[in-house]
């Protein structure tokens, strides 16, 4: 039974215990509560954390109820192909793999725990679901980078910050849970998963201008959150990104894994944002704007210029609608067609996919995924805008036209989804997929979509169907 006891915990004994040793409830708003610090123990609440942090310090989730599903001894899944098995380390499920040293006080474990340039203990368990991390969400995260920050300089900084190697583990972990072994991996994603976050809120407290390590830890523990819980907890914890994400002006920072993760964060409020009807949290006036025209066709520079044009489409559709800002709004949305149109005549050629024939069906070949990827958000924007435009238009012959618009946009989302894409694309598109499926007309396309989302869940263990049926209930 000890094993399964939270960190710095003893087992209960039975009889009368000294009142000197009892640990009452950590409950001061303090990076370490003044019980704790009298008798060196390490606090066991996650929520330790300042007003300013508190919204984004996600609590530990809950012990899910386990699934009848037995254990798979194929533990690496379709994430990593090795010659061996690999099961996870069987021991101390429920404590830190970091034990506060005897004569050491709460701060100086803190300062351990939590610094950036503290050594982290690496494990096998550790490696196993790093190479996890590396192979699948990994290249999730890299899809519009070029450098590829969340796979290469991620796993290079790891071995010197615990929060980050937690994170990630956490992450891997739980997708490993999804997709092979609920009963072996669920345990071990929920005590990376709160050791982290356990860090992380220590790690504000103690060092609330260090912020470059937090911002990653988050990104990685939202990630972790959509995968395991999408919902109202995912929004809550995702609102206290943005705040971060504001405080530290991101989009601007010369370091590259801060910069990365706005624009991982910059994708996930798009999606969110279409999956609320409402406008995103960050201004995308806000964001760095690339002249096309004199730029060089850089990959990434085309994508984040979608993106950001993505994100402005989705605050005018879904922002203010009185009558008096009409007009207004309809000069928006065609000059924000005009952007795309623009940014769709400059794309290079080879970016926009080669036709060909799949079983009798159109199917389109791209070089990268992250060109399927940014083609996709251009013809988000113009099915949101057409749709839009479809309310406010006058006349039988413009309502028509603009009715085929919007099923030639909603058809195209949907063949580029279904062209045999890597995962680390497909995820990407999921939530313009599901918004398209409402809008399309053929009923053979629309199926055969909803076929690939539940497909895409069980693979990488993404949630589809609830992102589907919201879409679909609106």
């Amino acid at each position: 039974m000890d094993q399964y006891l939270p960190e710095g915990a003893r087992p209960r004994r039975s009889g009368a215990r000294s009142r000197k040793g009892r640990h009452t409830r950590c409950d001061e708003a303090l990076p370490v509560c003044g019980n704790c610090r009298k008798s060196r123990r390490i606090c066991q609440q996650p929520e330790f954390i300042s007003s300013k942090w508190n919204t984004f310090a996600p609590a530990v989730a809950e012990s899910e109820r386990g699934t009848d599903t037995p254990p798979d001894p194929n533990l690496d899944g379709q994430c990593v192909r090795t010659n061996h098995t690999y099961a996870p380390e069987s021991r101390n499920y429920g404590r830190s793999e970091v034990q506060e040293p005897h004569g050491i006080s709460c701060a100086a474990v803190d300062r351990e725990l939590a610094s950036p340039s503290a050594e982290s203990k690496i494990t096998r368990e550790m490696v196993h679901l790093l190479r996890v991390y590396e192979k699948s969400i990994g290249t999730w995260m890299v899809v519009f980078d070029s450098q590829d920050t969340y796979q290469r300089e991620l796993l290079f900084t790891v071995p010197s910050s615990p929060l980050l190697l937690n994170a990630t583990c956490a992450l891997a972990a739980r997708q490993l849970s999804l997709i092979r072994s609920p009963l072996t991996w669920k345990p071990v994603a929920e005590r990376y998963y709160g050791q982290a976050v356990h860090m992380l809120a220590r790690l504000l407290n103690a060092y609330p201008s260090n912020m470059e390590f937090a911002i990653v830890a988050t990104i990685l523990l939202c990630s972790y959150e959509l995968l395991a819980f999408p919902g109202l907890d995912y929004q809550r914890h995702f609102k206290g990104a943005h705040t971060m994400v504001q405080s530290l002006h991101a989009y601007n920072s010369e370091i590259s894994l801060t910069r990365a993760s706005f624009w991982i964060y910059a994708r996930l409020e798009v999606a969110e944002a279409l999956n609320r009807g409402s406008p995103t949290l960050h201004d995308p006036g806000l964001w760095p704007k690339v002249n096309l025209s004199d730029a060089e066709p850089v990959e990434d520079s085309f994508s984040s210029e979608v993106l950001r044009m993505a994100a402005e489409t989705v605050c005018v559709v879904f922002g203010e609608t009185s009558g008096g800002r009409a007009p207004r709004r309809k000069r928006e949305m065609l000059a924000l067609q005009g952007e795309l149109c623009t940014w769709l005549r400059l794309c290079p050629k080879p970016w926009k996919g080669v036709e060909y024939e799949e079983d009798g069906h159109v199917r389109y070949w791209f070089a990268r995924p992250n060109f399927a990827a940014a083609l996709v958000f251009y013809h988000l924007s113009m099915l949101l805008l057409w749709v839009e435009l479809e309310k406010v238009q006058k006349g039988p012959d413009s309502a028509h036209e603009i009715s085929d618009q919007v099923d030639v946009h909603a058809k195209q989302i949907i063949l580029i989804a279904l062209s045999s894409l890597p995962d680390s694309a497909i995820v990407v598109v999921v939530q313009p997929l599901c918004y398209a499926v409402k809008h399309v007309r053929d009923n053979t396309l629309k199926e055969d979509a909803i076929l690939f989302l539940d497909d895409t869940e069980a693979r990488t263990g993404f949630h589809t169907k609830s992102k589907l049926e919201r879409q679909l209930c609106h």
